[in-house]
């Protein structure tokens, strides 16, 4: 009989993956920003998808940055910096076109210049990054050794000292304002390639949806 009853029974449907919060975005999955007038117009209502998931590492801690696209060619890159509010980091990559119309570069090349202490203000309040912007950067990172690995480690500790799966090394550098809220961050590689990101800190909830690929 108890054979019968279990070739008879009704199979259980498997569980399915849960995404209640950002951070547990994985690529392919989608999500849509608040309608927020700090969000600049590129997130602000708009739905992306996540194309890829990197992992930043320093010495003491590393974090997930997702890679996301929506209907514009320009990324938005979302990072999971462990801090104290549970923001979440949101990001631009910047042209160099974009650097030199929000900064004076002779300044700006000082960031690289010993003892790393720059104060850098915008030149001009005629942009379209909304509240990204600060009103003054603080120099707090010089020369911060670090590595961008191609996969996501959450809940994982990255390679170490494999020569196979290791990291792009980078020398990192950034600036705050705004109360740390705000920050120019930039990770020179070993080839010389160069990346300028403006970032800032916001609250989880400006991702107002998210949904699984395909569910």
């Amino acid at each position: 009989m108890s054979f019968f009853k279990s070739l008879f029974a009704k199979k259980q449907p498997l569980p399915t993956r849960t995404l209640t919060v950002p951070n547990e975005l994985q690529t392919h999955d989608i999500f849509t920003f608040g309608d927020s007038f700090a969000l600049p117009q590129i997130m602000r209502k708009q739905q992306f998808q996540v194309i890829d998931c990197h992992t930043i590492e320093f010495k003491y801690d590393h974090y997930a940055q997702i890679i996301a696209q929506g209907s514009a060619e320009e990324l938005v890159y979302v990072s999971f910096p462990d801090n104290p509010q549970k923001l979440i980091k949101v990001s631009l990559l910047l042209t160099r076109d974009e650097v030199q119309n929000l900064f004076d570069l002779e300044t700006f090349a000082e960031i690289f210049e010993e003892p790393g202490n720059v104060n850098l203000m915008p030149l001009t309040n005629d942009h379209h990054y909304a509240d990204m912007v600060a009103d003054n950067y603080i120099q707090q990172n010089f020369m911060i050794t670090g590595y961008k690995h191609r996969k996501d480690y959450r809940g994982q500790k990255p390679p170490q000292h494999n020569e196979e799966e290791h990291g792009r090394e980078f020398e990192y550098y950034s600036l705050e304002g705004a109360h740390g809220k705000r920050m120019v961050e930039i990770y020179i590689f070993e080839n010389g390639d160069t990346d300028v990101y403006l970032s800032f800190l916001r609250p989880a909830n400006d991702i107002a949806e998210l949904w699984i690929k395909g569910e």
